[in-house]
């Protein structure tokens, strides 16, 4: 017997925070769910950043927290950082740099696509792939004007 979905709020069921975006896994064996927030500010230098959690459908402590944030233009290259810090302690740190000659729709467009392409990667599920990246361009264009 199949469970139906029922249609998702747009907050997370756990702290009440507004999302940008949901994903509940269809091809793996631990059905997973993933969202999105809305830009947070904290400590860490730039403050500005959006979490994406991943953790499992029936409840518990996320399996990624990735902390997304742009860091401004460095040596002539636009850098983005995305850290995963699943239970506070940092499991991977990715550095993405592109050359700041482009316009920064096409930079952005290949921070994108290589940033989904490493989540994908880390959650076996290729499902997120095309569900992720567009919101996740809307992400990494709203951290550069608040960068």
């Amino acid at each position: 017997m199949r469970r139906r979905l029922k249609r998702r709020k747009p907050y997370a069921a756990r702290s009440g925070h507004q999302t940008r975006w949901f994903w509940t896994s269809p091809d793996l064996l631990v059905q997973q769910l993933g969202w999105l927030g809305m830009r947070e500010y904290d400590r860490y230098q730039p403050a500005s950043h959006y979490n994406l959690h991943i953790q499992p459908a029936c409840g518990g402590s996320d399996y990624h927290n990735y902390h997304i944030r742009y860091m401004g233009v460095k040596e002539g290259q636009h850098v983005w950082s995305m850290v995963d810090a699943p239970y506070g302690k940092e499991k991977s740190h990715r550095i993405y740099a592109f050359s700041k000659e482009r316009f920064i729709q096409e930079t952005i467009d290949a921070v994108n696509s290589q940033l989904v392409t490493d989540l994908t990667n880390d959650i076996g599920d290729p499902s997120l792939w095309m569900k992720l990246s567009e919101s996740l361009e809307h992400v990494l264009l709203d951290l550069y004007r608040h960068g």
